[in-house]
């Protein structure tokens, strides 16, 4: 599943976890680990220099100050570079102990600058650093560093809360493309680790109804005859709640269904309500030890770095968080050496050392409980007869009202399943809409 993993160092308790946590991955799927830690120097020269005009008169002479400055940046150049490596000792002692192979980075730089580049220029498929770092408060729900890391890389990413990988895994499933990348994330995790998978789909009509009624305060007369607006009502009490319901339980069916076809048994939860509220309601009810999230939702426009939903579950939840989606595949680089400094073209120095080797009692639609349910080969969706949908088709549907977008979105699934096609491009939305343009209950595309 991983093959080259990044871990991010400091030594902090934090970290500790995610060196074992990435062992254990690494023993599972056979992955190669590399830790890295990052020590700022200049911060320190900088520093220093803020407090020359405090010094006494004696040391205020130019080549005095000089010589304290040389002093001082070759003393903590050496015993940064010192602690750092020791930091790196731990790691590479651990992992000899558990003989996986592994890297160490020492970089020099501004800690979530140098990560995010090595990340970006290392070809890793999973990045695992700790929630907080040495500098944690008991207020801080999340390092600085980690949402800067989070925010920038494309790469999954495991955010470490606790060293515990056992019990429970939860899935947030809402038929995006990195929500089905977490599916089979939780798939491969459930095998591995013995964990027991549960899927969770929530949809928000309650924002359609404040919307509807926000729109209705502010049509003027004309307005609302233009806007048909006792048509629109029946249209979201009769269409929308239902119809939201419908797509969201299918997205429940593909999950299962993938699990499935995997040989893994999988639970599957319905809610309706605020998403973010009430996939943290259902954690802090049954505790896991992993949630899995799509690093944007089904919602995503470009360019958005984390979905609102991903960023408030990864504050506030107190378990790990697996960020899924965006992914390119990884490349092995294994050096044969044991152990080397390698200047980089920026002046820095990569120290290198390598071997060879419950019941939840929220606001559940349907029942209130969890659904342990068999998939339904007469669903209306069925994974293997799923349609994809081109990137310009995907565009022409952005026009459609969001309130709505999704059920339009179903229709013309349901359409294009109905005619055989396996592809849904501007002409198959084209048709699509020429069929539904003379059914009342729905917007013209």
């Amino acid at each position: 599943m991983y093959k080259k993993i990044f871990i991010a160092i400091d030594n902090s308790r934090h970290s500790n976890y995610c060196i074992d946590l990435g062992i254990d991955i690494s023993k599972k799927f056979k992955s190669q680990l590399v830790g890295c830690h990052v020590y700022d120097a200049s911060l320190h020269q900088r520093r220093f220099r803020d407090m020359e005009k405090g010094l006494p008169p004696q040391y205020q002479d130019e080549s005095v100050l000089q010589r304290q400055r040389d002093l001082h940046t070759s003393l903590i150049n050496l015993g940064l570079k010192l602690i750092s490596e020791s930091y790196l000792d731990v790691f590479s002692k651990k992992c000899r102990e558990a003989a996986v192979p592994h890297e160490c980075l020492l970089l020099e730089g501004k800690n979530y600058y140098e990560i995010i580049k090595q990340v970006q220029k290392g070809h890793y498929d999973l990045v695992i650093m700790g929630a907080l770092g040495l500098a944690a408060v008991n207020e801080n729900v999340i390092g600085s560093v980690c949402e800067r890391v989070v925010r920038r890389v494309k790469t999954d990413v495991l955010v470490v809360k606790n060293k515990c990988l056992e019990g429970k895994v939860v899935i947030a499933v809402d038929g995006s493309v990195p929500s089905s990348d977490g599916v089979k994330s939780a798939i491969n995790f459930a095998k591995s680790f013995d964990l027991k998978p549960t899927a969770i789909s929530v949809f928000d009509p309650h924002y359609h109804r404040v919307a509807f009624d926000s729109i209705a305060k502010v049509l003027s007369k004309q307005a609302g005859q233009i806007f048909r607006f006792g048509e629109q009502e029946t249209l979201h009490e009769e269409i929308i709640d239902k119809g939201l319901a419908k797509i969201y339980q299918n997205h429940l069916d593909r999950a299962n269904l993938t699990a499935k076809n995997a040989g893994v048994k999988i639970n599957t939860v319905l809610m309706d309500g605020k998403p973010y509220d009430q996939i943290l309601r259902y954690i802090d009810s049954e505790k896991p030890s992993l949630l899995i999230l799509g690093r944007t939702g089904v919602h995503n426009t470009n360019g958005l770095d984390i979905g609102s939903t991903t960023e408030n579950l990864l504050r506030l939840v107190p378990c790990n968080v697996l960020l899924t989606g965006g992914n390119v595949e990884a490349k092995l680089e294994i050096s044969t050496k044991q152990s080397e400094y390698i200047e980089s073209p920026e002046n820095k120095k990569e120290y290198k050392i390598n071997t060879d080797n419950r019941h939840y009692s929220g606001n559940i639609l349907l029942k209130p409980v969890e659904c342990n349910q068999e998939f339904d080969e007469n669903s209306t969706v069925k994974a293997q007869n799923s349609v994809v949908w081109t990137k310009e088709a995907q565009t022409q549907t952005e026009r459609i009202p969001s309130f709505i977008r999704d059920v339009v979105r179903m229709k013309i699934e349901e359409y294009a399943q109905k005619m055989g096609y396996k592809e849904i491009t501007t002409k198959i939305v084209n048709e699509a809409r020429e069929k539904l343009i003379n059914d009342s209950s729905l917007h013209k595309i």
